[in-house]
């Protein structure tokens, strides 16, 4: 290994000649984490983590035992979701209808809400592989732990954050143009296009190269229990709202289902295979399944057109916060709709990438 100093130039013209220095330097999960993670207790309360999840702009708290790390380490105990605080805050808290088991509920210890030994990773963890689990698992974050305790965590953000960053790079690299037919994303994902050498650039232009075209979509008039269905059926986070002519009028969430689904005591008991069965779990004579969902869903909406650059829609992803983008034409008829699960799919595609270089010793163009 060479001992000579690290110059910001060097990697600026390495960038600028189309070498993959960037892929070559993040490769595993200790180069993609947050390492400055917010943490809970067992014994903290289930208000304490709502409000720190609203202060701290997240959707994810890791939950530690300071009793037990060694050499002032957090111990790692479990996590708890943004969803998972939703399904435990009555919607009549604070409003006509709210009752005492509401109140208690917000009061509750995360100890009984937690979700213990959830999948987690190492610091080495490659990157593909941990992306791979979280598109799989349908999951937004994983931990990532070392000899049991909390280095760090990487979220669906930094994904987001990372094409943002990669995104400011291109800008810094010289225009290229060439003449070849481009790659399909899948092709390239799986790993048989025949023209890598066109880079990630090349493929991931416009959100119409990876959004989900046929997208299942509800009216208005449809109920909550509907939604639950079609979630738990398809695994879907987020069900467009159409009017009769297709045309976009809302979107519902599966965190917007859990905050309108009243508190529930009692553990609840997971059905094997079923996506969300633990957070949808609720009374089949409920009275809020038979809600339409208009008095629920989301209508101010940002939408994008099939032609809008793929890196300006991740920068919206990650500037709003916000997990899908609906695709619509000039009418706001619904083509498709991009989420934060197909930019991780990017990465995937953009690491199929690099490892294939690697494996034949050649340099891809990823930036320009």
């Amino acid at each position: 290994m060479s001992n000579e100093p690290f110059r910001l130039i060097d990697l600026i013209d390495q960038m600028c000649d189309g070498k993959d220095v960037v892929f070559q330097s993040v490769r595993h999960a200790k180069d993609l984490m947050t390492r400055d993670v917010k943490t809970l207790t067992l014994d903290d309360t289930v208000e304490t983590c709502l409000r720190i999840m609203d202060e701290s702009k997240i959707r994810h708290v890791p939950v530690v035992d300071p009793t037990m790390g060694e050499k002032g380490k957090p111990y790692f105990v479990g996590i708890v979701s943004q969803r998972d605080v939703f399904r435990q805050v009555s919607p009549y808290l604070g409003k006509v209808g709210e009752e005492e088991a509401d109140v208690k509920a917000i009061q509750q210890r995360l100890g009984k809400i937690v979700t213990r030994n959830p999948e987690s990773v190492s610091p080495e963890t490659s990157i593909k592989d941990l992306i791979t689990l979280m598109v799989n698992e349908h999951i937004d974050s994983l931990p990532v732990v070392l000899d049991k305790n909390l280095v760090g965590i990487v979220t669906a953000a930094d994904v987001l954050k990372f094409f943002v960053r990669l995104d400011a790079i291109r800008h810094l690299c010289p225009e290229k143009t060439d003449t070849q037919q481009r790659s399909r994303f899948v092709e390239l994902l799986s790993g048989d296009s025949g023209h890598t050498a066109l880079g990630l650039s090349s493929v991931l232009r416009t959100v119409e190269d990876v959004m989900t075209e046929h997208v299942v979509c509800l009216e208005g008039q449809h109920t909550l229990a509907t939604v639950i269905e079609i979630m738990e059926r398809g695994r879907f986070r987020h069900v467009p709202v159409v009017d009769k002519q297709k045309r976009l009028v809302g979107i519902i969430s599966d965190r917007d289902v859990l905050r309108y689904l009243p508190f529930r005591q009692g553990q609840r008991r997971p059905r094997p295979g079923v996506f969300r069965s633990g957070l949808f779990d609720v009374s089949s004579d409920e009275p809020a399944l038979h809600e339409s969902i208009d008095r629920i869903m989301k209508r101010d909406i940002i939408h994008v057109a099939p032609n809008c650059s793929f890196y300006d829609a991740v920068k919206m992803l990650y500037e709003t916060k916000i997990s899908c983008l609906p695709v619509v034409d000039g009418e706001k008829k619904l083509l498709g709709i991009v989420t934060v699960t197909d930019v991780m799919r990017g990465l995937l595609a953009a690491y199929a990438l690099f490892e294939k270089s690697s494996a034949c010793g050649a340099n891809i163009d990823l930036y320009c």
